[in-house]
This record gives C-alpha cells, sequence and structure tokens, in this order.
C-alpha cells in the first residue's frame, strides 16, 4: 500500500473547525479534498502531518494560526475610495473583491462601508484563527515526476516587509 510521498495524488474526506468547535468547511462525497503532495498546495504543517499516511488512516491536526493562515494583521484592513471600487457595482459589506479580476491572485472582504468608499480586509478568512482538520485518506496513488512547468499552482508566499 503506498504511502503519501512527495508527488503522490491524494484524496481525503474533511471537517475544519475552529476553536469554539464551529464547523468552518467540509467535503462532500462529490467534492472530496484532492491534491499533490509536496506542491505547496496544502499548508506546511499539514502536509507535514500527513506525509508517510496510507489510505484508511484518520488524522486529527490542530494548528495554531501561525501554522495555518496566519495571525490577522490590521494593517491589511484599509479603507479605499470609491473610485478605486468596481465601477458600477453596488458594494454591500460581505462581499468578496478580486482585484485582477477572475484571475486574481488575492481577495480582498467589505467588512464596512465609509462616506467615501468601503473598509477592505486583505486577511485571509480565517487569520488569527486556531483551526482542527479531521481528515480520513481515502485514496493514495504514487507519484510521478511532472514535466517541467506542469505544474501552475504558485501558493502565496507572505513575507515580512522591514
Amino acid at each position: 500500500m503506498t504511502t503519501i510521498s512527495p508527488l503522490c495524488e491524494v484524496t481525503a474526506e474533511y471537517v475544519l473547525t475552529d476553536e469554539d468547535d464551529e464547523r468552518l468547511a467540509a467535503s462532500t462525497p462529490e467534492a472530496p479534498l484532492s491534491y499533490v503532495h509536496g506542491t505547496g498546495q496544502m499548508l506546511p504543517a499539514l502536509e507535514a502531518a500527513l506525509e508517510g499516511r496510507r489510505a484508511g488512516d484518520a488524522v486529527s491536526v490542530t494548528l495554531t494560526p501561525e501554522q495555518a493562515y496566519g495571525p490577522h494583521r490590521p494593517e491589511l484592513v484599509f479603507e479605499a475610495i470609491r473610485d478605486n471600487l468596481p465601477p458600477g457595482q453596488e458594494i454591500r459589506v460581505g462581499m468578496t473583491l478580486t482585484p485582477g479580476g477572475q484571475r486574481g491572485r488575492f481577495s480582498l472582504k467589505v467588512v464596512g462601508l465609509t462616506e467615501r468608499g468601503a473598509m477592505l480586509d486583505g486577511n485571509h478568512p480565517l487569520a488569527g484563527r486556531t483551526v482542527t482538520w479531521e481528515i480520513r485518506i481515502q485514496e493514495v496513488q504514487p507519484g510521478r515526476r511532472p514535466p517541467q512547468g506542469e505544474l501552475d499552482y504558485q501558493p502565496i508566499r507572505w513575507v515580512e516587509v522591514e
């Protein structure tokens, strides 16, 4: 039986909860978690916990904000004036804006409306939260080395700016 190692294709079911045991997300039979191990598609701490596991294994992993989606950064909450918001669109609290259209690399959540525009939050929706992943591995397929350039996923890496 294949164990999870770099480039293995992994299929699993999961439930994601926060520190208050609130259910944040879950897979469905029609949409299981599916990823290629070791390619940056998953959180590094989560991948480390899954390394060496096999189909049928159940894993519970609790991640601190630093291991998961980062601390909440107040400097990523800012006011955008109306001229810098999408033209002709009604801006509502709770909606998500994606700079660069559908191919945008990050999202901004509208967290408030102001006289001049809107308050936007660039933090990940789960930033600052401790989360627990309950995972049951369904299938592990041996990895293959992709041709150069085949993996088009480029994870966002947060860096400290001096």
